[in-house]
């Protein structure tokens, strides 16, 4: 690795009065057209006929009289002499003329990134730029704290590292990164991956940095600490981009995964066996209800009966007053929430509770008492104490915290999000959370910040507090979705950096991404993976760069732990496991389980849900018919 003023870049060394070799490597001269002639921050050169390595992102650097101006490709046509097809064909002929001649240029569009003055190109010639100066060009020259954020493959085939600002990608100056690409082909989690270890590889005590992960998909952000599996080594290619990019190829050393809790508290649903268990009482949840009930909070009676059964019950100064798990919730509704026939029926007197219907009684409690079974095991009928949660306080540099959340349905997700977000806000605003920036990393935006649809309104609007008002607090959202036009707005607008993988052309014309060239339009649809387009605040314009593969383990492998579910809880024999749940479908059964909070009783539960398939009886059972009595009357018994 080579280290001079500029930092780290691969490259030729070049010692005091030796000629920048990059610096020879000609490849065209500028165009200056008539008409309305060249604009300031754009020009074109005609590409010399042996530079054959000149494309869309190639970085360039074109020598003026009025000074050195750099830039990227960002578009490129050919000319020709031809005015029409017809005319062309009539012409042409079986004898070619003595002398050769050429009927066409290549024209390539360059976007300026840096300039000496701000004043159009004048004449000169267009050479490959050198990896200081793109250095220069993209800013690196006003960074306070440098954060590698890929490599840009030089003419001459070495690699330029670029920058982003860590003042602006994690705060207080600006923050936030959205990620977009179409799905398994932009590489999203796997960029994002490599950019926190950058961020945490120059971070110090002065920037520390740590990462709290929602997993919501699969296991790609579950195994961060563990090694590539086989197949997915890192290359030579990728070892010299992490050279490049100053980051150490090795996978992160302090991971915790949190996931939720197996019905009655059996270990964790992650397929880790090490995660540690998430498991919430109805304390833990109650302050969070929205996030699981968010229409009860438009409605007046049901906000009313809430608002009134927190201050008596949840929060009641008299500890011996307070409902304190979901049993004694239920307990709480059996009493009150019956209706005068109900209470005769049962000969109970104790019907109603406050000035509320007993139709409202009834709905709360459908509500409440469903959450349990809703949650899957992440919340229990009990009350929780010394549980495991994830920690808002007390964080140190280098400190990442999955927060396996795949196996849950999109609303217990969303509960999970919203929760924990806003114990961070809150935490981090009052007293700090122990590092100076904390990421926060959330995979398919389009689903809990969507920009349009109320059923996750909501996880979207804590979403929005954290993109307005987390930098001042120390945290940076980098979320990641296929598609940055169906983000919600707000969140999309505050981001300060974007990083573009492969994209589809109906995606690319809503308009989101600017103003794009032909040539940009087309190299963002055809993105290899492994490379991305950037955007951000130092950078004049769009600037395409590549980076290594991860060197941590990513996927699902073809052998290996798998997701626990429900049932395995209950630490029975798949056979055994089928037999007690014969004729009730799989979401049934969970819901069953989780809702019982206890192995033993949603056995039972389970038991008495069962539908036996009674040709299977029938057919199996043993006769107990007998030949001197076949129909059993009992008289013709012979001794």
């Amino acid at each position: 690795m080579v280290r001079d003023n500029y930092g780290w870049y691969k490259g030729r060394v070049v010692s005091s009065g030796e000629e920048d070799q990059s610096s020879v490597l000609n490849l065209g001269t500028i165009f200056l057209p008539r008409g309305q002639g060249t604009p300031v921050g754009s020009f074109d050169f005609i590409v010399d006929r042996e530079a054959g390595n000149v494309e869309i992102g190639t970085p360039v650097a074109a020598d003026t009289t009025e000074g050195t101006l750099v830039g990227t490709v960002v578009d490129m046509r050919t000319v020709g002499t031809a005015s029409d097809p017809v005319s062309e064909d009539w012409g042409s002929g079986p004898v070619r003329p003595i002398v050769d001649q050429h009927n066409e240029v290549v024209l390539a569009t360059v976007q300026v990134f840096s300039s000496d003055r701000l004043r159009p190109a004048r004449s000169g010639a267009v050479r490959a730029a050198s990896a200081e100066e793109m250095l220069h060009a993209t800013g690196y020259d006003r960074m306070e704290w440098r954060i590698p954020a890929g490599v840009v493959g030089l003419a001459d085939g070495s690699y330029a590292p670029v920058c982003f600002d860590g003042r602006a990608l994690l705060g207080p100056e600006s923050a936030h990164l959205i990620i977009n690409g179409l799905s398994g082909q932009a590489a999203k989690t796997s960029y994002a991956g490599v950019l926190l270890a950058s961020a945490m590889a120059s971070g110090n005590r002065e920037d520390s940095v740590g990462a709290l992960i929602f997993n919501v998909k699969g296991d790609d952000l579950v195994y961060l600490d563990r090694g590539p599996e086989p197949g997915y080594e890192l290359r030579d290619e990728d070892m010299e981009m992490y050279e490049a990019l100053g980051i150490p190829p090795t996978a992160f050393s302090d991971v915790t995964v949190y996931s939720p809790s197996l019905p009655g508290g059996g270990g964790s649903q992650s397929a880790r066996d090490d995660a540690l268990s998430l498991r919430w009482g109805l304390q833990e949840i109650w302050p969070y209800l929205e996030f699981i009930l968010p229409y009860y909070g438009d409605d007046e009676k049901a906000s009313t009966f809430l608002a009134e059964f927190r201050d008596a019950k949840i929060y009641n100064p008299e500890v011996s007053k307070r409902v304190t798990s979901f049993n004694e919730l239920g307990a709480f509704f059996d009493k009150y929430a019956n209706s005068p026939e109900d209470a005769a029926q049962r000969d109970d007197l104790h019907s109603g509770w406050g000035n509320h219907h007993y139709a409202t009684l009834k709905r709360m409690r459908r509500a409440l008492m469903g959450i349990v079974a809703r949650t899957g095991g992440l919340v229990s009928k009990e009350k929780v104490e010394g549980s495991e949660d994830i920690p808002v306080s007390g964080w140190h540099h280098g400190q990442v915290i999955v927060v396996d959340i795949a196996g849950l349905h999109t609303d217990i997700r969303g509960l999970v999000i919203g929760r924990t977000l806003r114990r961070l806000l809150e935490q981090a605003e009052s007293e700090g959370i122990g590092v100076d920036h904390l990421v926060v990393m959330a995979d398919e935006l389009n689903e809990y910040a969507p920009s349009v649809g109320v059923e996750m309104a909501r996880v979207r609007k804590i979403l929005q507090r954290v993109s307005t008002q987390g930098r001042y607090a120390g945290i940076s959202l980098w979320g990641m979705a296929q598609m940055s036009s169906k983000i919600d707005e707000l969140v999309r607008n505050n981001a300060a950096t974007r990083a573009i993988g492969m994209t589809s052309d109906d995606e690319l014309a809503s308009g989101v991404y600017g103003r794009l060239s032909a040539g940009q339009v087309e190299r963002l649809a055809t993105l290899p993976r492994g490379s991305m387009a950037l955007k951000h605040y130092s950078f004049r314009g769009q600037l395409v760069v590549k980076f290594p593969r991860p060197a941590w383990r990513t996927g699902k492998v073809k052998v290996g732990p798998t997701r626990k579910r429900a049932e395995d809880s209950l630490g029975l024999s798949k056979k055994s496991l089928e037999r007690v749940s014969e004729g009730i479908d799989a979401e049934t059964r969970a819901r069953i389980i989780a809702d019982a909070d206890d192995a033993a009783l949603a056995i039972e539960n389970l038991q008495a849900a069962r539908v036996p398939d009674m040709d299977v009886v029938v057919l199996h059972e043993q006769s107990t018919a007998t030949p001197n009595d076949p129909f059993g009357l009992g008289v013709f018994d012979i001794e």
